[in-house]
């Protein structure tokens, strides 16, 4: 199972929690794939995919998240519109496109035991911290966090083999055509939205049950 997200999505974050929990002890193998907004397609999730958000939904879509939280029993913080603004502006002067450098993290922490560890970390210094994890600090922070070294998993973060899988990421999520993130993809068939957790382990369920006949 592929599993698409971005670390700057409340979705994504709350998704890929319930989706860990909920996949818990089924017979399936999730391969994490952070992607990054490329620089020419803006820096939005919705820039990526075609989309524009208005300042109405955006505000809707910030008490609905709170409630699933709130529902799921998972930690989340916001913090206030106008500091996203602000980093909005600094992703836009910045020579690297929206969360390449923690993905890039993310991929070269391949091979370590800590990989996943450093995955959480990421998405928790964004939404239960307030960081920024586009910063090259925070992204220090959270490397050290998971008891990994920051200079040799930041060296590795610029080789070929991460950019590799970087870019390979991001064409894997526009092959299969998802629509947003968080997306996970079962055997060709996508499911979009923390919302469409339970009908992907029903998937997984339904396959395991196949392959056992």
């Amino acid at each position: 199972m592929l599993s698409y997200s971005i670390y700057h999505s409340p979705n994504a974050y709350l998704g890929i929690v319930m989706a860990e929990r909920t996949l818990a002890g089924l017979p399936v193998v999730v391969r994490r794939r952070p992607i990054h907004v490329p620089k020419d397609r803006g820096v939005r999730v919705a820039d990526l995919v075609g989309g524009r958000e208005p300042a109405r939904k955006s505000s809707y879509h910030r008490e609905d998240c709170a409630r699933w939280a709130e529902r799921f029993g998972i930690e989340l913080s916001f913090v206030p519109p106008d500091v996203f603004e602000s980093r909005v502006l600094a992703w836009r002067a910045s020579p690297l496109a929206r969360e390449e450098l923690p993905a890039r993290a993310f991929y070269a922490a391949a091979g370590t035991a800590e990989q996943a560890a450093l995955d959480g970390a990421l998405f928790r210094a964004a939404w239960v911290e307030g960081e920024d994890v586009n910063d090259e600090q925070v992204v220090r922070r959270c490397i050290r966090s998971v008891r990994l070294d920051p200079e040799r998993i930041l060296e590795e973060a610029f080789s070929g083999r991460v950019s590799r899988e970087l870019h390979g990421a991001l064409e894997e999520f526009e092959h299969w055509a998802c629509p947003g993130v968080p997306t996970w993809v079962v055997r060709g068939e996508r499911f979009w939205g923390k919302d469409r957790v339970d009908w992907l382990a029903d998937h997984v369920r339904r396959l395991a049950g196949e392959r056992a006949t």
